[in-house]
């Protein structure tokens, strides 16, 4: 089964961005959705006026998630897939932390911002193929709260795993470069083995001109997938028109076979 997989950061709507205000981004972020058709998209930073914008606007995609704060507001990290390709077999969000289903908790040693990790199985409406998909957006402060994150992620996945092997693909922003230790936790993670399908990719965020808190050009998005997952093509969505963007950070395009 050939599927197109997205991890794309929308950036929260703030009139700090001036002419890259998410609602002035939207136009683009409209054309460029439905020119790919992608399958299954995991975003990040969905706050509700964006996440209602979503749903409106792309009623042949389910979206599953809700906000990471203890009253389900703020940002989420919802995950959409196409309807007539696929349905929801299972669907579960935790939050990355000790207790991980109290809504808004977080680790102690990162940012007051909660984080939390939204896990779908879909089944393909066409067949009988089964994978589990998981999207994420780690701390941008802490690098051991997000090692700490990716671990439980890792963990979860592993106990996933365990009850029915089917194929995995985890999305997100990490906040992490490719040396820091939440990604090598993944490259090292064997239960089962997950391996960087945008290894070739050399920058996903870019700021819109650079800026805080990462230099522009940097990689923090990643599509990770097991071995039953086959990367068949990969490109990073560039799109922007007279200085807007569709966002702060390029989204990732990942086609693959998963069999």
């Amino acid at each position: 089964m050939k599927c197109k997989v997205v991890t794309f950061n929308l950036r929260m709507d703030t009139f700090a961005d001036k002419n890259n205000y998410f609602f002035l981004r939207a136009p683009l972020i409209l054309e460029k959705i439905r020119a790919e058709r992608p399958d299954v998209i995991g975003f990040q930073e969905a706050r509700e006026p964006i996440y209602e914008w979503l749903k409106g606007m792309f009623p042949e995609y389910e979206f599953v998630g809700i906000g990471r704060e203890k009253d389900f507001s703020d940002e989420a990290n919802p995950i959409a897939f196409r309807r007539d390709r696929f349905s929801l077999f299972s669907f579960t969000q935790f939050w990355l932390s000790e207790t991980p289903e109290i809504p808004g908790s977080r680790y102690k040693e990162q940012s007051p911002c909660p984080r939390v990790c939204t896990a779908v199985e879909l089944k393909e409406n066409a067949g009988q193929s089964i994978f589990r998909f998981y999207n994420t957006h780690l701390d941008h402060v802490g690098e051991k709260a997000r090692l700490l994150g990716m671990e439980q992620i890792l963990r979860k996945i592993g106990e996933d795993y365990k009850k029915r092997a089917s194929p995995v693909i985890l999305t997100g922003d990490m906040n992490a470069y490719p040396d820091e230790a939440a990604i090598r936790a993944v490259l090292l993670w064997e239960r089962p083995a997950l391996s960087d399908l945008t290894q070739e990719i050399g920058k996903s965020f870019h700021g819109f001109d650079g800026g805080f808190p990462y230099e522009a050009g940097e990689k923090i998005d990643y599509i990770f997938a097991s071995q039953s997952v086959k990367p068949l093509a990969l490109s990073v969505w560039e799109l922007s028109r007279g200085g807007v963007y569709l966002s702060d950070h390029y989204p990732i395009s990942a086609l693959v076979e998963v069999g």
